[in-house]
């Protein structure tokens, strides 16, 4: 059994706590996509910010090698994670942002950087393919970090309903906590929050795709399928992680 070292309390260490209690991998991410997009905005035109989302966004059409998409057959191998940082409005990115903030916390500090680019990266990956999987024959530019992000998110499933593991040190009495446990997926199926939480979040996303309109939203506006597909990927990352990190 891993025990990985868990979220620690501010208080406890001494000093007062930081305004802003993020690791420092998720807060520089977070700022580059926050610096990514008002730059854009303000040194781009609309014309030449929709030519941006072409070249580094993810367009299905690439497969088919169509030479009207700029960046060339090299947009193949970059666009798959470069869609990741884009956004299409400061709405788009403050919810993606929002969540990045509360899944990508417990990722980073279980993990480590590494382990969270590798998560990150995965969800990219894995909601590209799930997007294509849908949209083999769309014209429609996939962009935002949805997918990195419920990726965090289903690797975070896998530890943060999981009881706290506490070891008492024999000489001082003082108990320190371990971490969580990472649970196996028949494990996760007979805990109800696990359950509820997954098919609350499943359920929605495809509602976004089969009843747009009853969301007040165009289906084409969210890439449920990036999410669930992302979802899968960090699910399962993890638990390569666990045996690799620890």
């Amino acid at each position: 059994m891993n025990n990985p070292q868990d979220d620690q309390n501010p208080q406890e260490s001494g000093g007062n706590p930081p305004i802003v209690n993020l690791p420092p991998t998720v807060t520089a991410l977070i700022i580059f996509l926050v610096l990514l997009h008002l730059s854009a905005n303000l040194i781009l035109s609309e014309e030449s910010f929709y030519r941006f989302l072409l070249t580094f966004g993810f367009a299905p059409l690439r497969l088919q090698f169509a030479p009207e998409m700029p960046g060339g057959v090299g947009a193949l191998f970059w666009t798959p994670f470069t869609h990741g940082f884009l956004h299409a409005d400061w709405m788009h990115l403050i919810f993606n942002v929002l969540w990045l903030a509360v899944f990508g916390t417990p990722i980073a500090r279980r993990y480590g950087p590494f382990g969270f680019a590798v998560v990150f990266g995965l969800g990219l990956v894995g909601g590209v393919i799930g997007y294509l999987l849908v949209h083999y024959n769309s014209v429609a530019i996939l962009i935002g970090a949805s997918g990195a992000v419920s990726a965090l998110m289903g690797g975070a499933l896998r530890f943060m309903y999981q009881p706290l593991i506490k070891e008492v040190d024999k000489e001082t009495g003082e108990v320190r906590i371990l971490g969580r446990r990472l649970a196996t997926p028949s494990e996760l199926l007979k805990d109800q929050r696990a359950v509820g939480f997954t098919a609350v979040w499943m359920g929605v996303n495809v509602l976004f795709g089969v009843f747009p309109q009853l969301m007040g939203m165009e289906g084409a506006n969210v890439a449920w399928e990036a999410h669930i597909s992302g979802f899968v990927a960090g699910f399962f990352a993890v638990a390569w992680l666990e045996r690799r990190l620890f």
